[in-house]
């Protein structure tokens, strides 16, 4: 299959921005406040359901990464608060509570609508939602690979996750808010969206390099009066395979006639050559890698999959369209204004589809500890602990309780 057409699902901007109002929220005691993080129309999400969210974001590889893919604007994944062990920066809480509400306000949308969750759907959804986080992965993986970094989606031992295996790696109830999350959102899409047989081959026929896969080779060669060389026998026509094997000084691939893989999109391929375009057979201007060595790339061959075999993917590109999912992040907000919305106070107030803060904490809202000091107020939680975040303060913390 393409890779990935669809992203992993982001709360829209409108709710990150509640989400920074939220991080600056006030300081409780776990003995004064009820263990309900926020109800929306009634609907509770309890602080223990919160704090075992954050904790598998925090404390496993699968969650630290399905943190990574969601919040990629997060300036921090690093979940421990001031307070050492067992403290979360306020600010992630702040971040993760107001994605919860979004996305409990968008359920109840659904419904108001008539929309239900089928058995079906949910098993669609599930395979929806792990192909999506296979792709976004394989991004991450190149885009850290190019930049020279660590990518965040890896087992201890460094092995690239799967969208299966991060799914399969939460707990429990957070994988069934995660597929059930997934499954109204598809619902929701694909209540305004355009599928019909006219509207998949106008797509298909518009984006045809996503679905067309490149065979690439790479010869690698130590310097560029070599690599000129290379390139200009390819030019005259020489056998890319066989002057591979006796040219590139890359052992991995040299074996194999310098092939990388026949996978690759022909769109990601212009992108990762910077070229607006590839003539099967013709070399690519030999570059220069950041440790030195030259390389010269070829498209040795080309398939372009037909519209039948990629129709699901064609319809995931059309529901997953910037106006497609602007329409129905603005219908979830326009109800949401007109929802009754309550934020537990150590994180804050709802305020016409906005959490704003109190002006300071009240002092009787402060452990004993801290009240009679200057010292950056801490917050008990009545569960396992709260988290880090994407955007806001981050000098308050979360104790577990």
């Amino acid at each position: 299959m393409p890779g990935s057409i669809a992203a992993v699902k982001r709360i829209p901007a409108a709710l990150v921005a509640v989400a920074a109002v939220l991080g600056t929220g006030i300081a409780t005691s776990a003995c004064n406040v009820a263990p309900v993080a926020a109800t929306v129309n009634g609907a509770t999400i309890s602080v223990s359901s919160l704090n075992t969210e954050l904790d598998s974001l925090n404390q496993s590889s699968a969650g630290q990464c399905l943190l990574s893919l969601k919040f990629p604007e997060s300036l921090s994944l690093t979940a421990q608060g001031a307070g050492g062990s067992g403290t979360y920066q306020t600010s992630f809480a702040s971040t993760i509570l107001g994605s919860s509400v979004y996305n409990l306000l968008a359920t109840q949308y659904a419904a108001a609508h008539g929309i239900t969750l089928s058995s079906a759907d949910l098993t669609a959804a599930k395979s929806n939602y792990e192909a999506t986080l296979d792709g976004a992965i394989k991004s991450q993986v190149q885009q850290s690979s190019s930049l020279g970094g660590t990518p965040t989606c890896v087992d201890p031992a460094g092995n690239t996750l799967t969208g299966k295996e991060v799914l399969a790696g939460l707990p429990a109830g957070v994988q069934s808010t995660e597929v059930s999350n997934q499954a109204i959102e598809e619902l929701l899409l694909t209540r305004g969206a355009d599928l019909s047989a006219a509207a998949i081959l106008n797509y298909y026929a518009a984006n045809t390099s996503a679905f067309t896969l490149d065979c690439v080779g790479v010869i690698v060669v130590a310097d560029q009066a070599t690599a000129d060389t290379v390139y200009n026998k390819l030019k005259a026509g020489a056998d890319f395979a066989t002057l591979a094997k006796s040219a590139s000084t890359d052992t991995t691939t040299a074996s194999s006639g310098g092939q990388l893989g026949c996978n690759f999109p022909e769109s990601q391929v212009l992108t990762a050559l910077q070229v607006s375009s590839i003539a099967v057979g013709s070399p690519v201007t030999p570059e220069q890698t950041q440790s030195g060595t030259w390389e010269v790339f070829q498209v040795t061959s080309r398939t372009v999959l037909p519209v039948t075999e990629v129709t699901s993917e064609v319809q995931q590109a059309l529901l997953q369209t910037t106006a497609n999912r602007n329409r129905v992040s603005n219908e979830v907000l326009a109800f949401a204004k007109t929802s009754s919305v309550q934020v537990n106070p150590q994180y804050g107030t709802w305020t016409k589809a906005q959490i704003v803060p109190p002006a300071s904490p009240a002092p009787r809202y402060l452990l004993p500890t801290y009240a009679s000091t200057t010292t950056t107020p801490v917050i008990a939680s009545s569960g396992s602990g709260a988290s880090p975040s994407s955007s806001g303060s981050s000098t308050s913390t979360t104790t577990a309780g």
